[in-house]
């Protein structure tokens, strides 16, 4: 407590002994001024109270990664330096990638040459149905044949071609009577020599009308012969045949179907390797980060797996803090840290408290976590922290709106445009240069932050707020 009231002591001795002189030596009398005087103001309001811990540590990357190529070959390209930052996606490095793109052209002439394939094999099947269809019509006919060379002729083909005989021979009959009569009359001179002939070539082409009549008659009496049968039925063995061997032709375009699309298939995955391979020659930043180590150079043949860069997570940093063993009670993960950067502050959180103490430094190491939305921290860079050990909140205010003349410290209100010199008492808790009230201010109230030291009790003031100077 007394080491703390020191502090407090000389912080306003330091900022505030001009002002605490040229105080004394002002006539109250005067109090108010014609012109109000401009001074910065603010707003009082409750805030967390810190205690400020001497502490500092390096920035870290959040996380790490060592980068490699997952296939292996010449490094075409390999020019981002250390401690380049870069976006996430962005190609780093590169492998000459000559053989991967020619294997990326086979494969896609293997695609094209299985879908000639495939047309072919279809042009095949077709050929194969149209010729199983000509098979069918072929048997078709085919038994046809053998079923009327077995059964023979039927009844009204029979009754027809006796009918036929039956009017060949009454044709004949006459005919011949015909050629008798005349003849007779030739011989008596009754009829010319032309007559006589014309009418015996009348009676011999009716005796040939009959015979052929006579001679269907017989073959549909006696049926087919076995020469017949024996050609029908090697007609219909050959439209058998026949089909089977297009049956046989369709199976095999099938097959060579089935066999074309799975080497389309096939071309297809090769393909798809192919082109994952190219890729594979571009290596890219799985983070936005630093680059925190090159091990390569352009030029140099590396393996599969083998590492070329290694690369920090900037989008959160860490830090760790060395916390004296005496004081990391104090300390509880998920507490937030005040941590500064020359003269930007920001809020991390405790994430991780490692569980032993250092033998040589007597210290234990707190894991700060800090959001690095912009990246513009660095890793490398020192740090300085603070944490909030208490939950208790107060009054904070700049030191140097605080008065003390050697009796009893003072601020000034802003309340309705003059200074109002009011008595404070001031706490133990010395932040940021800002100094705990624990009586004499409000929250809600409107206090002189810069300017103090000119003002008297009643004077005229101009505000301007502006937060903390």
């Amino acid at each position: 407590m007394n080491k703390q009231r020191a502090i407090i002591m000389l912080t306003l001795s330091m900022s505030l002994a001009i002002a605490g002189c040229s105080t004394e030596k002002k006539d109250a009398a005067s109090g108010s001024s014609a012109q109000p005087t401009v001074v910065r103001t603010t707003i009082v309001k409750n805030t967390p109270l810190h205690t400020a811990y001497d502490l500092s540590g390096t920035l870290q990357a959040y996380e790490e990664r060592t980068l490699a190529f997952q296939n292996g070959g010449i490094v075409a390209g390999a020019e981002v330096t250390t401690g380049t930052l870069v976006q996430k996606g962005a190609i780093i490095a590169r492998l000459d990638d000559a053989d991967y793109r020619l294997q990326v052209a086979q494969a896609t002439a293997s695609i094209q040459e299985a879908l000639a394939g495939i047309d072919n094999a279809q042009a095949n099947l077709q050929a194969a149905a149209s010729a199983i269809q000509s098979a069918d019509a072929g048997i078709t006919s085919a038994r046809a044949n053998v079923s009327k060379a077995s059964k023979g002729a039927r009844a009204q083909e029979k009754q027809q071609a006796q009918i036929t005989v039956d009017k060949a021979q009454s044709a004949y009959n006459k005919a011949r009577t015909d050629s008798e009569r005349t003849q007779k009359l030739f011989e008596a001179g009754a009829a010319t020599a032309s007559d006589n002939e014309n009418a015996r070539l009348n009676a011999t082409a009716a005796l040939q009308n009959l015979e052929q009549a006579k001679a269907s008659l017989s073959l549909l009496l006696e049926g087919a012969t076995a020469e017949e049968h024996q050609s029908v039925q090697a007609s219909f063995q050959d439209a058998i045949a026949g089909k089977t061997k297009a049956l046989a032709a369709s199976e095999q375009a099938e097959a060579s179907q089935k066999q074309a699309r799975a080497n389309y298939e096939k071309a297809l995955v090769a393909k798809d390797q192919a082109e994952l391979a190219l890729s594979r020659t571009r290596l890219t930043s799985p983070v936005n980060g630093v680059i925190l180590d090159k091990i390569v150079n352009t030029g140099d043949l590396v393996a599969s797996g083998q590492a070329v860069y290694r690369i920090g997570s900037t989008d959160r940093l860490k830090v760790l803090l060395p916390v004296p063993d005496s004081e990391i009670k104090d300390w509880k993960k998920g507490q937030q840290v005040k941590v500064a950067l020359y003269d930007e502050t920001r809020h991390g959180m405790v994430s991780n408290i490692y569980p032993s103490t250092s033998t040589d430094t007597g210290r234990v190491n707190v894991e700060i976590i800090i959001a690095n939305p912009q990246r513009d921290w660095l890793p490398g860079q020192i740090i300085k922290a603070a944490h909030q050990v208490t939950d208790k909140n107060g009054i904070l205010v700049p030191a140097e709106a605080v008065i003390n003349t050697g009796s009893k410290p003072f601020i000034f209100k802003d309340i309705q445009g003059k200074a109002v010199r009011t008595p404070v008492e001031l706490g133990n808790q010395v932040v940021d240069n800002q100094l705990q009230i624990v009586s004499g201010l409000r929250e809600g109230e409107r206090i002189v932050i810069k300017g103090a030291e000119s003002l008297f009790d009643g004077n005229a003031i101009q505000s301007e707020e502006g937060g903390r100077p």
